[in-house]
C-alpha cells in the first residue's frame, strides 16, 4: 500500500480530488508558450527558481499543441534519451531515499518550495509523464483533476513510497516506447518521445541538485550526463521562457566552472 497514490487513485492520506492547486508555483516549470489560455480548473504554481511549465498563466495551456519543428531534434544526438533518464533516475532515487521525514520542511533553491513540495513536484511530474508516454489520456486527466492544494500533498505520509510508485509507472511507460521519434501527447502538448525524455531528464537532474543542497547530501553527476542536459537546454531555453517564469535569469559562471555549475547557471541557479 502506498499513501497518496496507489494504482493511480488518490488515497485518504494523499491528495483530495476536491482540492486543486490554485496559487502556488511550478510543475515542471517549462513548456509554457505564448498566447495560450489555460483552463481555469487546472492551475498550478510556477516559480522562476524552479524548472518547468506552469498551468496557471495565459502562457501555458494544458490543451494539446504541436512542438515547433525547430525543437524536435534538440540535443538528440548527445545521449540516448532513454539511457539519459535511467541515469538521472539512478541519481535522484537515492537522494529521495536519503531524505528523512524531518527534512521535509527544509527550504530549497526553488523559492516557493519546501523539500516536501520539491519532491511532490517532480513526483507528480513523473506520474504525468508516465500517463503521457503510455498514451493513457484518462489517467492524465485524472491526475490533473485531482491536483492537490500544494505539491507536497501528492506525497501523503510516505514520500519514499509515492516517489517509488511514480518512478515505477514511468519506467514501465518508457519501456513501452519503441520509437523515440513517435509523437506522445503530454499535458504540455504533442512532441517526439525523445524530446519529452530529454526534457524530463534535464528537469529532474537540476532538481537532484536542489534536493541534495536542501538536505545536505552529496551530488556528483557524471559530466557527460550533465552536458547532455546542458545541450538540450541551450536549445530549449529562450528569453520568452525565462520571461514567462519557466526559468530564472541566467547566472553567469566562470570560464573554468564545472559542467554542473554551467548547467545550473544556465537554468537560473546560483551554484
Amino acid at each position: 500500500h502506498l499513501n497518496g497514490l496507489s494504482n493511480g487513485r488518490p488515497k485518504k492520506h494523499g491528495w483530495s480530488a476536491k482540492s486543486k492547486i490554485v496559487g502556488r508555483r511550478c510543475i515542471s516549470n517549462e513548456l509554457a508558450h505564448d498566447g495560450m489560455d489555460a483552463p481555469t480548473a487546472v492551475r498550478a504554481p510556477s516559480s522562476r527558481s524552479c524548472i518547468g511549465g506552469r498551468f496557471s498563466e495565459p502562457t501555458f495551456s494544458v490543451r494539446q499543441r504541436e512542438i515547433p519543428e525547430g525543437e524536435r531534434g534538440i540535443g538528440e544526438e548527445v545521449m540516448d534519451p532513454k539511457e539519459q533518464l535511467v541515469q538521472v533516475t539512478n541519481l535522484l532515487t537515492p537522494l529521495v531515499e536519503g531524505t528523512d521525514a524531518n527534512q521535509l520542511d527544509n527550504e530549497t533553491p526553488c523559492s516557493d518550495f519546501r523539500v516536501r513540495d520539491l519532491i511532490g513536484h517532480f513526483t507528480f511530474g513523473r506520474f504525468l509523464f508516465a500517463a503521457g508516454m503510455s498514451g493513457d489520456k484518462a489517467r492524465g486527466d485524472e491526475l490533473l483533476g485531482s491536483m492537490p492544494q500544494q505539491f507536497g500533498d501528492v506525497l501523503g505520509d510516505d514520500h519514499h513510497g509515492t516517489y517509488q510508485d511514480a518512478s515505477a509507472q514511468l519506467e514501465t511507460a518508457v519501456s513501452g516506447v519503441g520509437d523515440l521519434g513517435e509523437t506522445v501527447s503530454l499535458v504540455f502538448g504533442d512532441m517526439p518521445a525523445g524530446v519529452a525524455l530529454q526534457m524530463l531528464s534535464g528537469d529532474n537532474l537540476v532538481h537532484c541538485w536542489d534536493l541534495a543542497r536542501s538536505t545536505g547530501q552529496e551530488f556528483n553527476p557524471p559530466d557527460d550526463l550533465v552536458e547532455a542536459s546542458t545541450e538540450f537546454f541551450q536549445g530549449f531555453i529562450t528569453d520568452d521562457r525565462r520571461a514567462g517564469g519557466g526559468f530564472g535569469p541566467e547566472v553567469h559562471v566562470s570560464e573554468d566552472a564545472s559542467a554542473l555549475d554551467r548547467l545550473l547557471g544556465l537554468c537560473g541557479r546560483t551554484p
